[in-house]
């Protein structure tokens, strides 16, 4: 009868706190380690939109590479990670040679040469639509509500006024965290200037 009463009062308390519970988490700070090869760019592009970039280095650095394959895949399928299957094997080839079993192995310059003119967009002369396709923005992104990040009317209404192409331009392609929540936005470093003023001009826009 005792035991009872006590975890009845305990239910009780929490249930009246409940509704007053705040949790304020802290912007995220910590990147993935920078590297020359390809699948560095897409992991910061397409991993840290859903998780912080400690799941990397807390896993076994002893992993071999095809344990990285099954993550990599497991990110897309079942969780529904937005990214290419093609951008798979460079992700997967920076993983095991950063965290993984393959630590320290150099790349062969053709090997970092031919994924990355596939995955990176061409220097200028896209228009919008191929842009935000290619970098995977609405994954992330919606024309006028919050998704992962803030939606593209939310941004213009902040930058009214401003001096707003060449900030949010400068943003797309830095990146930052704890300006919009706790969710960091990686770094587009290489979308160019000339790009990245033509996706801000859209979003702004909006």
């Amino acid at each position: 009868m005792q035991i009872r009463t006590l975890a009845t009062a305990v239910a009780l308390a929490l249930a009246g706190s409940a509704g007053a519970l705040e949790i304020h988490l802290p912007p995220e700070t910590a990147t993935y380690k920078p590297s020359e090869l390809p699948g560095y760019q897409l992991v910061q592009r397409n991993c840290m939109t859903c998780h912080a970039a400690q799941y990397a280095s807390s896993q076994p650095p002893a992993s071999p590479r095809a344990y990285w394959e099954a993550t990599v895949k497991k990110m897309k399928k079942p969780f529904g990670a937005q990214f290419a299957d093609e951008d798979m094997p460079a992700m997967v080839d920076y993983l095991v040679k950063t965290y993984g079993a393959e630590r320290g192995a150099a790349a062969p310059a053709a090997a970092v040469a031919r994924p990355a003119a596939a995955t990176v967009p061409a220097a200028s002369g896209k228009d919008v639509n191929t842009l935000l396709a290619a970098n995977g923005c609405m994954a992330c992104h919606a024309l006028d509500q919050k998704v992962v990040g803030p939606g593209f009317a939310e941004v213009a209404a902040r930058y009214k006024g401003k001096d707003s192409v060449a900030a949010v331009a400068a943003n797309i392609r830095s990146g930052g965290a704890g300006k919009w929540g706790p969710v960091p936005m990686p770094p587009f470093s290489q979308i160019s200037v000339a790009d990245a003023a033509t996706l801000a001009k859209y979003v702004l826009s909006r």
